[in-house]
């Protein structure tokens, strides 16, 4: 027995959570699991187990000293190797709960609970709505548009919107030598404004727009002291490699510089004059008191301040352009560089200020063991009706596979559907 489940035994029987993130490469939707389910098993009623694939942060799960159950599996789903092993675990350790990140482990979670009647519950924080997803499977969701998307579909919907540990991420939490020795890191020098982007190097999401903001970075830096750093890693490195080194030999010196995956990002933030991203990552760029440059998809970029902030608490820290033009980029990167320090500073405080009163893990951690209680106090299904959702579920992903392979059925059908 460990130290914390001794503690939460004082005060009765914890109830018993398996969480289950989708992968274990540094990402936001997995680093908030790590981080909630450590939240959460300080908290009094609930000891948190996690099941979870071999990867950048199993390190950091184990050290966070809760039970870790590792798997080699990946983000491919339905796997038979995965329902079996989730619904062993589910039996053998006594679980009461199973939490799942993302789509794949949902959906074995799914088809374990064919053979099992221990409830479930889901985070999607995605920027792609998960339509083939069991509909009754409640679902945390971290937009408030997502959650009406959800609610219209008759789903069981709660908002955690993602939270960022706001001790950890806050401005003054590295030392002056640190953040020095990270921006001779970028070669960013006294004069030069470093921008910093954390993000997983993947197609899906990301590729589109970090070969954009390169492209920018490159024609900025003609005219102004720019470097950008990339912090992170994944399978399009190589095509981003190639970029950097077509600005970096354009302009004659190294603007744009690829550093790898980092175990603590927290430096890089700190460290940057502005930062770029979406998601977690945007906010945790704020929490360090950054400035921030909203990124998403098709040409979508715009600058966190009074009049863009209500449209991303609505919608997330992510957007979709119209496609058309990149320049948009390239003029709002430009922006922030021209911007003095006091009003960089000032952006910063602003979004400083946002993440402290609405988006800390503290409070997140509260609310989702009240999504718990209120599950776990939801009437379970007998067999039959599991199993027979587990056909349907089937079916559903027979659907969405189907349209990976015919966008065009896909377009087609969410219009005759209405989505």
């Amino acid at each position: 027995m460990t130290e914390r489940t001794a503690l939460n035994e004082s005060a009765g029987r914890p109830r018993r959570v398996l969480v289950t993130p989708h992968h274990s490469e540094i990402g936001g939707s997995q680093i908030i699991a790590l981080e909630l389910a450590d939240a959460v098993d300080r908290l009094p009623g609930f000891e948190v187990l996690l099941y979870m694939p071999e990867g950048a942060l199993m390190e950091r799960a184990r050290a966070s000293g809760l039970p870790v159950f590792p798997t080699k599996l990946r983000e491919s789903a339905p796997s038979v190797r995965r329902i079996i092993e989730l619904a062993r675990l589910v039996r053998s350790s006594g679980v009461d709960l199973v939490h799942t990140y993302e789509w794949a482990p949902t959906v074995d979670a799914a088809f374990a609970a064919a053979t099992t009647s221990v409830p479930r519950v889901a985070t999607v924080y995605s920027m792609d709505y998960p339509y083939f997803v069991p509909k009754d499977v409640p679902t945390v969701f971290g937009t408030r548009e997502m959650v009406q998307v959800a609610q219209g579909e008759g789903r069981s919907t709660y908002l955690i919107e993602p939270p960022i540990d706001t001790e950890r991420f806050r401005p003054g939490a590295c030392r002056d030598a640190t953040l020095q020795e990270v921006r001779s890191e970028c070669g960013a020098g006294d004069g030069d404004v470093l921008a910093i982007v954390v993000s997983r190097l993947a197609a899906d999401l990301k590729l589109e727009g970090l070969l954009e903001l390169i492209a920018a970075a490159g024609r900025v830096a003609l005219e102004r002291p720019l470097r950008l750093a990339i912090v992170g890693d994944g399978p399009e490195r190589g095509a981003l490699e190639l970029s950097a080194e077509n600005v970096n030999s354009v302009t004659g010196r190294r603007v744009v510089s690829l550093l790898g995956s980092r175990d603590d990002p927290i430096p890089y933030y700190l460290a940057a004059d502005v930062a770029v991203g979406m998601g977690s990552s945007a906010l945790r760029a704020m929490a360090a008191g950054k400035p921030l440059l909203v990124q998403g998809a098709a040409s979508f970029w715009e600058i966190a301040d009074d009049e863009t902030i209500p449209q991303f608490r609505a919608q997330g820290w992510y957007g979709v352009g119209d496609g058309r033009s990149s320049e948009r980029c390239t003029e709002l990167l430009r922006r922030l560089v021209d911007l003095s320090p006091k009003d960089r500073e000032r952006l910063g405080r602003l979004g400083r200020s946002l993440v402290e009163d609405e988006y800390s893990l503290t409070r997140a951690a509260t609310t989702l063991t009240s999504v718990y209680t209120s599950v776990l106090q939801h009437p379970r299904t007998g067999t039959g009706a599991r199993a027979g959702r587990a056909v349907q579920l089937a079916a559903e992903i027979a659907k969405y596979r189907t349209a990976l392979r015919w966008p065009a059925l896909q377009r087609a059908s969410r219009a005759l559907s209405g989505r």
